[in-house]
């Protein structure tokens, strides 16, 4: 299998990475890149868990929809389904960006 790798966008910062399994779930992808740690042993990108007014923050994948140039949050699931890269016609070399989305607690 070749490799598959996707270009991530957060906060003006572009990061290539290659996806080990491009058919695991979207959730599974996410853990994964929150984890995720550069050559320096630092992780990559800096999630805050919470947004300035104590909420909690969760992070979704988006896809620019190139008709009217606004990003798509890729929701991990629907319904009882786990969505993957696939639900969403992701290809190798895709950008996706990371889109925070607070939720009341």
């Amino acid at each position: 299998m070749e490799d598959f790798f996707l270009d991530i966008v957060y906060k003006n910062k572009t990061v290539r990475f290659r996806v080990v399994n491009p058919e695991a779930p979207l959730s599974s992808l996410m853990a994964n890149l929150r984890h995720a740690v550069g050559s320096d042993g630092r992780l990559i990108f800096d999630f805050p868990s919470i947004d300035s007014t104590g909420a909690p923050i969760d992070y979704f994948f988006g896809k620019e929809d190139p008709d009217v140039h606004e990003v798509r949050v890729l929701r991990p699931r629907i319904g009882k389904e786990d969505q993957t890269l696939a639900d969403y016609h992701i290809n190798n070399g895709d950008r996706l960006f990371l889109v925070p989305d607070p939720f009341p607690g």
